[in-house]
């Protein structure tokens, strides 16, 4: 064992004090609202606007406090390791995560309101236009609500990748769709293939196209890119409709509306209100 000299256990006894009550400051000081955010460590998925949400909310304090990560599950683990104090993120991918991982809470108020659509290369008028006749055709005829239903109230565990009809060998091509597929419900990689909510959307826009639906699966803030550049047609990952995206991308007509940033925190630092 280490021996201390005398000045050094003064200071190592001082230390330990320091982080004693440091501890117990944070035992009883549970999260009860957004504004204790403002000073707390956060981590996000990068380049999601719960990023943007985060940056905001800690301000100049974002360099210090915010730790991004690629995947959504990457977060989580910070938040139960103790590294963070909360993620912000969806609330429907945020919710699969409390069905699975115990010790988990969302905070009652939501960061902010917002809504999805499939993306697409500016300009690319034709194709835009072709998807949201068939969007519009989906919600008409119950298919889009239907999906929906199935990713909402079901097992993930049961859906399998060769249960959704891709429309192999269509007579016109290809349709590829650009997705993160660590979304879920909205998207998720099972094996060698995917589910979700996206996923089954965009097989039945090919469907209606006579097109193949083929998916590649990257990193969400790449999904811009390789959309402007012509890599994959479309990208369909749960993308919130904003001015500065309007700016890069055309987007089709919404098919979420109200979905919310939440900050998921753990269960036992969390008051939520009227408790």
């Amino acid at each position: 064992m280490m021996k201390c000299n005398k000045g050094f256990r003064v200071l190592c006894l001082v230390l330990a004090a320091f982080i004693s009550m440091a501890v117990c400051a944070s035992a009883g000081e549970k999260l009860r609202g957004l504004e204790q955010l403002k000073t707390s460590y956060l981590a996000v998925q990068r380049g999601t606007v719960g990023q943007f949400i985060a940056e905001d909310l800690l301000g100049d304090k974002k360099g210090e406090l915010l730790t991004t990560y690629e995947k959504y599950v990457d977060a989580i683990a910070s938040l139960r390791l103790g590294k963070v104090r909360a993620v912000v993120m969806d609330e429907l991918p945020a919710r699969r995560f409390l069905n699975e991982v115990k010790g988990l809470a969302i905070m009652s108020e939501a960061l902010s309101e917002e809504s999805y659509a499939i993306g697409f290369r500016k300009g690319n008028a034709e194709l835009l236009g072709q998807v949201n006749k068939i969007l519009a055709e989906l919600k008409a005829d119950g298919t889009l609500e239907a999906i929906f239903e199935k990713y909402l109230t079901g097992n993930l565990l049961e859906i399998k990748p060769e249960s959704i009809d891709m429309n192999k060998g269509a007579a016109k091509g290809r349709l590829v769709v650009g997705t993160e597929a660590g979304f879920a419900p909205y998207e998720l990689k099972v094996g060698s293939g995917y589910i979700g909510i996206d996923i089954e959307m965009c097989a039945a826009i090919a469907k209606k196209l006579d097109r193949e639906l083929v998916i590649e699966n990257m990193n969400f803030d790449a999904l811009p890119m390789a959309v402007s550049t012509g890599k994959v047609d479309m990208i369909c990952a749960g993308i919130t409709v904003t001015e500065d995206r309007k700016e890069n991308m055309d987007f089709s007509d919404e098919y979420v509306e109200g979905a919310r940033q939440v900050a998921v925190v753990r269960a036992d630092d969390y008051e939520a209100p009227g408790k």
